[in-house]
C-alpha cells in the first residue's frame, strides 16, 4: 500500500500583460487538475500535450549530526518523471519515494521551470485566487475537506480528499506560498 500526497507548489514566472496572467492561471489550473486526478485515482498522469523531459533518480543524502554515530534520517532515492508545458514556464514533477512508514509515497508538483523568472506579487495573488476558486468548487462536491497543517504559522492553503483513494490513502492538495530564488526547487 502506498501513502500518497499531492503538492502543487507555485514557483511561478514573471509574465506581463493581463492576457498572459489569465493564461498563467488557466495553464496552472489545468496542470493542478491533472496532478490531483492522477494521485487521487492512482492512475497515470495525463501528459497529453506536454513535452517529456525524462526520468531521473535523485539520491537524498542521510541527515547526520556531529558526534552522532548513526544517521538521524536515512538516505533514500527518489524516482522522478518530468514534463514541461511548451511555451510556458511550468514543469510538472511526478515522484515516487519511500515514506517514514515503509510505504512508497507519490507526489505531483507544479514547479517553475529552471530558467524562469521569479513570480510577481500580482501573479502570486492571481494564482492564490485561482487555487481558492478550485478549492471551493471541490469543497462544494462534499468529497473534500479543508486541510491546514498549522493554522497559526502556516501559509499553506490546502484541501484533502474526504475519504481514501483506491490505494487506501489520504490525498492532500495544497498551495504553498513562499518566495523562491530562481532555480530553487523544494522537495517533500
Amino acid at each position: 500500500m502506498r501513502h500518497i500526497t499531492l503538492s502543487a507548489l507555485l514557483n511561478l514566472a514573471l509574465i506581463t500583460g493581463a492576457g498572459a496572467s489569465e493564461d498563467l492561471s488557466s495553464v496552472w489550473r489545468d496542470l493542478f487538475t491533472r496532478c490531483r486526478v492522477a494521485v487521487e485515482t492512482g492512475k497515470d498522469f495525463d501528459a497529453t500535450g506536454l513535452r517529456d523531459l525524462g526520468r531521473d533518480v535523485r539520491t537524498v543524502a542521510p541527515v547526520t549530526a556531529p558526534g552522532v554515530p548513526f544517521p538521524l534520517i536515512s538516505g533514500y532515492e527518489v524516482a522522478e518523471q518530468r514534463w514541461e508545458v511548451p511555451g510556458s514556464r511550468f514543469v510538472v514533477v511526478e515522484a515516487e519515494h519511500p515514506s517514514n512508514r515503509g510505504k512508497s509515497k507519490r507526489s505531483c508538483e507544479i514547479k517553475l521551470a529552471q530558467r524562469a523568472e521569479p513570480i510577481s506579487t500580482d501573479e502570486e495573488e492571481l494564482l492564490r485566487a485561482t487555487f481558492l476558486v478550485e478549492r471551493d468548487e471541490l469543497l462544494s462536491t462534499g468529497g473534500y475537506e479543508y486541510w491546514n497543517p498549522d493554522p497559526l504559522f502556516s501559509t499553506n492553503l490546502g484541501i484533502r480528499l474526504a475519504g481514501n483513494n483506491p490505494h487506501g490513502c489520504r490525498v492532500v492538495s495544497f498551495l504553498e506560498r513562499a518566495v523562491f530564488r530562481r532555480q530553487h526547487i523544494l522537495s517533500f
